[in-house]
């Protein structure tokens, strides 16, 4: 049988479990999915919460590249592209 001490510190467990769940739902409401060439001249994506941080976030990226938001489905047919040139 539960104590009164143990049915306080399990409902205290329950709430910042539930308040650390919120914090990072929240956290990633903000955020956004950026494409963007890397190296090899392939299109891949990354999530950032701006354009500033894909770019400083994005592994592999070309020198020369910079990210495109993407909005719609039709933009998200860009990953997986590969860039010639490069």
């Amino acid at each position: 049988m539960f104590t009164n001490t143990q049915s306080i510190k399990g409902s205290i467990i329950i709430a910042v479990t539930a308040a650390i769940m919120f914090a990072g739902f929240t956290a990633m409401a903000n955020a956004a999915t950026y494409a963007y060439v890397d190296v090899n001249g392939d299109v891949k994506s990354v999530v950032a919460s701006d354009w500033k941080t894909a770019i400083a976030v994005a592994p592999n990226i070309h020198k020369n590249s910079g990210v495109l938001l993407l909005t719609t489905a039709a933009d998200y047919e860009v990953v997986g592209d590969s860039v010639s040139g490069y």
